[in-house]
C-alpha cells in the first residue's frame, strides 16, 4: 500500500513542509512510515510514530481519546495529529503558529482518508474499467485504444 499511496500524498505533505516554520514532516499509516521528510534516520521516524500510536491507545484504555500531542524541546517543537488511522508529526520552531499548524494538518488527514478509503475500498467503476471509452479508428490495426476522459 504504501507504494501506491506515497505519490498522491507527497506534493500535498511537501507543501505543507515549505509553510511557516516547519522543518520535518513524517506521515504514517497505521504503524507504517509512508513519508518522511525530515532530517532523520527512517528507524528514528518509525520509532517516534510507534510512541505516537503507543500514547493515543494508553488514553484510549482510560477512555479518553487523544489526537493532538504536541512536545516542546531546545529550539524546536514537535506536533503529532492522528486521524483515524492516518498520522502526521510536525517538527517546527515557533510555538506561536502550532493552532494553524494543527488546523493544516487536519485538513490534510482528511483528505488522506479519502484517499486511503478509495484505495483499500475501490468502488465497482474501477474494478470493472466501466470509467473507460473504447476508441475505434480506421487507422489503427492493433485493437482498441481506450480513452480516460477527464471530469471537472
Amino acid at each position: 500500500m504504501p507504494a501506491s499511496i506515497t505519490p498522491s500524498l507527497r506534493s500535498a505533505v511537501e507543501r505543507l513542509k515549505h509553510g511557516g516554520s516547519i522543518s520535518g514532516v513524517c506521515f504514517g499509516w497505521r504503524r507504517q512510515t509512508l513519508l518522511n521528510l525530515t532530517p532523520y534516520q527512517d528507524f528514528r521516524i518509525d520509532r517516534l510514530l510507534d510512541l505516537v500510536n503507543d500514547a493515543r491507545e494508553h488514553f484510549k484504555n482510560g477512555d479518553r481519546e487523544v489526537d493532538t500531542f504536541w512536545f516542546g524541546f531546545d529550539g524546536a517543537f514537535l506536533l503529532a495529529v492522528s486521524h483515524g488511522d492516518c498520522t502526521i508529526a510536525l517538527i517546527h520552531t515557533r510555538a506561536h503558529e502550532v493552532d494553524f499548524l494543527k488546523k493544516a494538518a487536519l485538513t490534510l488527514l482528511d483528505d488522506c482518508q479519502l484517499l486511503i478509503g478509495a484505495l483499500l475500498n475501490p468502488g465497482e467503476d474501477e474494478v470493472s474499467g466501466t470509467d473507460t471509452t473504447h476508441i475505434l479508428d480506421d487507422n489503427t490495426t492493433h485493437g482498441e485504444t481506450n480513452l480516460i476522459p477527464r471530469s471537472l
